[in-house]
């Protein structure tokens, strides 16, 4: 068997997966690593649901790629047979003049997005679940709802491997390199080599890129499951207050967050929330124990109390089950992306900060065109690795 690629991809959680089967797909050698097995439950692609919306709050430039990652998951969703991406809608509100609602209208507007601006009292109206101030600021959008994370890591490697993709799983990188010929990639099980290199190792990507990489943090967060109690209010569904997607902006304070049961979910089941960038920061081991951390009871305490405030009747279920999950902070909360600042033969992909699942496919197609030809037409360059809120460290 060769062990010599036109492409290596390392990391095939969300967006090494996505990239693997899109090389495959245009009928590119290429083989995928992962130091795990996955869809696995080591870093930040688990969990069941990752929310998924056009109007984005963070930066309206991401808007034109989520576009384009929309029409991605369907695809998928087709080729696959089962259904990756669910529109529940989705609310997102907080105080009067909160910043996710102003910048989701600002989105909205420059990208003429399908939005209804909202008050408290009208989200209360629509939304009996919940509990805002009535003078308070919401958008709703119709298109918002979530994704399975597993299952389109799944989709995108058996793709992979049907397209002519070598996949090597348990296999962690010993080191790598790159050069004016080519790169190469060394694991227990040999040394493979090829024309490009893709480097996605989620909170790994300190570790895999030295001393030589952008500034990033790893951080362990808490996902927790509430008791629905079969309650229509809280589950997707087509009922006139069915619970959509939710977000609720709370100003210095981590933001909470809540998905909905839906229909053939697998467990944990229930209204998955959380308390969006709230973990302490966590240094690696190589096992991806730290994911594996005792759940801290009154992490998960704050979180109940924190969705109670927002939804009243949470006060009277209980926690079903608790999970970690990872995310990788960058300097500036912004995506890294693209090609590595002193090796132009290898393309970056990390620092998702917590919102990056939603992207996978499009930034699995910026990411094979990175390792085919070197450059993308996709709309990457406020995420370049060389802006300065990157913090990219090393020479140079």
């Amino acid at each position: 068997m060769s062990n010599s690629f036109e492409t290596i991809v390392v990391g095939l959680g969300a967006m090494g997966s996505c990239a693997l089967a899109e090389l495959a797909r245009r009928g590119v050698r290429a083989l995928g690593i992962d130091r795990f097995d996955p869809p696995h439950d080591r870093g930040s692609s688990h969990g069941g649901s990752r929310v998924i919306r056009l109007s984005y709050f963070e930066h309206p430039d991401y808007v034109p790629l989520l576009r384009r990652s929309y029409e991605c998951f369907d695809r998928m969703s087709h080729d696959a047979g089962t259904t990756l991406r669910f529109e529940t809608g989705l609310l997102v509100g907080g105080a009067a003049g909160n910043t996710a609602a102003a910048g989701m209208l600002r989105s909205a507007q420059l990208h003429d997005l399908e939005v209804t601006a909202l008050d408290g009292a009208e989200v209360m109206r629509r939304f009996p679940q919940f509990a805002m101030p009535r003078d308070g600021d919401a958008v709703f959008e119709r298109r918002g709802g979530f994704v399975r994370p597993e299952a389109t890591i799944a989709a995108a490697l058996e793709a992979a491997a049907r397209d002519g993709a070598r996949i090597e799983r348990s296999s962690p990188v010993l080191s790598w390199g790159s050069d004016a010929s080519g790169a190469w990639v060394e694991t227990a099980r040999g040394r493979f080599e090829a024309s490009s290199l893709v480097l996605c190792g989620g909170a790994w990507m300190r570790e895999i890129l030295g001393a030589d990489a952008p500034a990033l943090q790893p951080t362990r967060e808490t996902m927790v499951w509430i008791d629905d109690e079969s309650d229509p209010a809280w589950q997707v569904g087509t009922h006139s207050n069915r619970m959509p997607v939710w977000l609720f902006d709370r100003g210095s304070e981590p933001a909470v967050y809540g998905i909905p049961r839906w229909p053939g979910m697998g467990s944990p089941t229930g209204l998955k929330v959380g308390l969006h960038g709230r973990g302490p920061a966590i240094e690696l081991d190589s096992s991806g124990g730290s994911v594996d951390a005792v759940i801290d009871s009154e992490v998960v305490a704050q979180t109940l109390a924190t969705v109670a405030h927002w939804l009243p009747s949470a006060r009277a279920r209980r926690v079903d089950a608790a999970r970690h999950c990872l995310y990788t902070m960058s300097a500036d909360s912004e995506f890294v992306l693209g090609l590595h600042p002193h090796l132009p033969r290898v393309a970056v992909a990390c620092g998702f900060s917590g919102h990056g699942f939603k992207f996978a496919p499009v930034i699995g197609e910026v990411l094979a065109d990175l390792a085919v030809s070197g450059n993308t037409a996709l709309p990457i360059a406020f995420l370049a690795p060389t802006r300065q809120g990157a913090g990219w460290m090393g020479r140079g």
